[in-house]
């Protein structure tokens, strides 16, 4: 999102940006870019018996309203979580535009079969609610899908539908010389990253070995893990700096990627495609995506346990980096792509 709003603000647009904070604190960087005003998350149990999702109900804040209603300009709503006050009637009368991040009942749906059974319960109840409050979509002008299969969903109930692909840091990467050694980063906190690399500890430990062992890096990575890697003899890095990060992104021979959960796109797999390592990915994670002719593809553990054998004795050729880029440049611009919103506010104005 944050570089969204940096191609929206190149483009020429002024930006008020409303965002909810809970935890993170004020980004001072964002002020460059627009207005910005903050709004506490109200994470009430109660909130889980209202007929809408709670990660709808819980962002329900009079103050944003009001700042809505004092002006008749566009409204980008960043994720179905956001579209409380799609259901204001003056809101309505708006041209508004809705960025679906993915098909939010499918990925809770997939979130319900990855962790214990109060969160299980909780996923269930979110995925039943979500599914239902998606007519609420049919609300805004424009739907902005994340990828085609996404908008192919979406036209079933909507007739605005448009692919907005996602927007990602700038391009400053050049090709390395790699280190030998296979990664897996992502936020540890969140469930479906920690089941994914506990998957991939399990799948690959029997064809590790100190000349090309596995490094996982992340945040907070949960007790289990932190147990597991160290029984296994795994290089765990918590909560790395960005330098940190984006240096052994940059210098890994191959990135190993997984997901349970097909739905969006991943942007750990739009991070790694800027480096010069091999990308080694089960199906589910570049599913309803253009990316597949630059990844190994596994179908199972035994074909991702393969593959990574034979990539152990391989590097990226500058050849293939350079056609890798050349694809990111031409799909994943983000002023080019942010053009889309551009083009329709406009279109909608004449």
């Amino acid at each position: 999102m944050f570089y969204r709003i940096k191609a929206l603000h190149d483009l020429g647009f002024e930006l008020t940006i409303h965002a909810f904070e809970y935890g993170r604190g004020k980004q001072k960087e964002l002020e460059k870019y627009g207005r910005v005003h903050y709004y506490k998350r109200r994470k009430s149990i109660f909130h889980l018996f209202s007929s809408r999702p709670f990660i709808v109900q819980s962002r329900k804040n009079r103050f944003l309203l009001n700042r809505l209603l004092e002006d008749s300009h566009p409204i980008l709503f960043e994720g179905h979580h956001t579209t409380y006050y799609l259901e204001n009637e003056n809101i309505q009368k708006r041209l508004t535009f809705v960025r679906l991040h993915n098909i939010e009942h499918e990925y809770y749906g997939g979130l319900k079969k990855q962790t214990g059974f109060l969160k299980q319960l909780f996923f269930q109840l979110e995925e039943q609610k979500l599914k239902k409050y998606q007519s609420i979509l049919k609300l805004a002008t424009y739907l902005l899908a994340i990828k085609q299969e996404d908008a192919n969903k979406m036209a079933d109930f909507h007739s605005h539908v448009k692919v907005l692909a996602a927007s990602i840091p700038d391009i400053d990467g050049s090709f390395t010389k790699v280190k030998r050694y296979a990664l897996f980063h992502g936020n540890l906190s969140v469930p479906e990253n920690n089941k994914a690399a506990m998957w991939i500890i399990h799948t690959l430990k029997s064809v590790l070995d100190v000349s090309f062992p596995l490094i996982i890096a992340g945040k907070n990575p949960g007790k289990q893990l932190v147990h597991i890697c160290k029984k296994e003899g795994i290089q765990l890095v918590s909560n790395p700096s960005e330098k940190q990060l984006k240096q052994l992104i940059q210098e890994a021979q191959t990135h190993v990627l997984y997901t349970a959960v097909s739905s969006g796109i991943k942007l750990k797999l739009l991070a790694c495609l800027h480096s010069s390592g091999h990308l080694l990915a089960n199906k589910e994670m570049i599913e309803g995506t253009a990316v597949a002719e630059f990844c190994v593809v596994a179908d199972d553990p035994k074909d991702f346990k393969m593959h990574f054998i034979g990539l152990k004795n391989t590097v990226l050729t500058e050849e293939d980096f350079s056609n890798r880029s050349k694809f990111i440049l031409q799909h994943f611009n983000n002023q080019e792509n942010c053009l889309l919103i551009k083009q329709l506010i406009d279109s909608h104005e004449a």
